[in-house]
C-alpha cells in the first residue's frame, strides 16, 4: 500500500456517486476508504478539499444573490437619475442630436419636392405643347369649307373632265 492517497484518487473519491456503484472500483473503494481511516493526514487532506469545495459553493452562491439583486434594481429603472434630469446642459445637447438626426432627413425631402416639381413643369410643358398642336389641327379641319374626307365629292366637276378626257385621248 502506497503511503498516501494520489490527488487523482483524493478527487475521485470527491466525485464519487453511491448511488452507482460500478463493478470494478468496488474493490479499489474499500482500499482507498481503508487508508482513509488508517491515515490521519489523508483524512484531514481530504477533509479540506471538501471545506474548500463546500465554502466555495457558498461564497460563489451568496455572490451570485447579490449581483441578482444589484442588476434586478438597477434594471428596475430605465430613466436617468433626477440630477440628470434638471441639468440644462443634457437637455441642450438632447436637442443639438434631435436637429442633427432630422437634418439629412429634411434635406432629402427638399431635394425630393425640388426634382419632382421640375418632371411636373417638363410635364405641363410637354402636355401643352401637344394640346397647341391638338387645337391647331381641329381649327384647320374647322375652317375648312369641305373636310378632308369629302374632298373627292367637293367638285364632281373635276373628275368628270378628267375620265372623258382620258377617255378622248385613248379614241384618238
Amino acid at each position: 500500500m502506497n503511503l498516501h492517497l494520489t490527488h487523482e484518487q483524493l478527487c475521485d473519491v470527491l466525485l464519487a456517486d453511491s448511488s452507482l456503484p460500478s463493478a470494478g472500483a468496488d474493490r479499489e473503494t474499500d482500499v482507498v476508504d481503508q487508508h482513509l481511516q488508517a491515515c490521519l493526514i489523508c483524512a484531514a487532506e481530504l477533509k479540506s478539499l471538501r471545506d474548500s469545495l463546500s465554502h466555495f459553493r457558498d461564497a460563489s452562491v451568496a455572490y451570485s444573490r447579490q449581483e441578482f439583486a444589484h442588476s434586478y434594481a438597477r434594471r428596475s429603472s430605465i430613466a436617468p437619475p433626477h440630477s440628470v434630469l434638471s441639468q440644462p446642459l443634457y437637455w441642450a445637447a438632447a436637442a443639438v442630436v434631435f436637429v442633427a438626426a432630422l437634418f439629412p432627413i429634411s434635406l432629402h425631402q427638399q431635394s425630393a419636392a425640388r426634382s419632382a416639381a421640375k418632371t411636373a413643369a417638363a410635364v405641363s410643358s410637354q402636355t401643352a405643347e401637344s394640346d397647341e398642336a391638338l387645337l391647331s389641327d381641329i381649327d384647320q379641319k374647322v375652317s375648312a369649307d369641305v373636310p378632308s374626307a369629302m374632298e373627292p365629292l367637293a367638285n364632281p366637276t373635276d373628275s368628270t373632265t378628267s375620265l372623258t378626257s382620258t377617255s378622248d385621248q385613248r379614241k384618238n
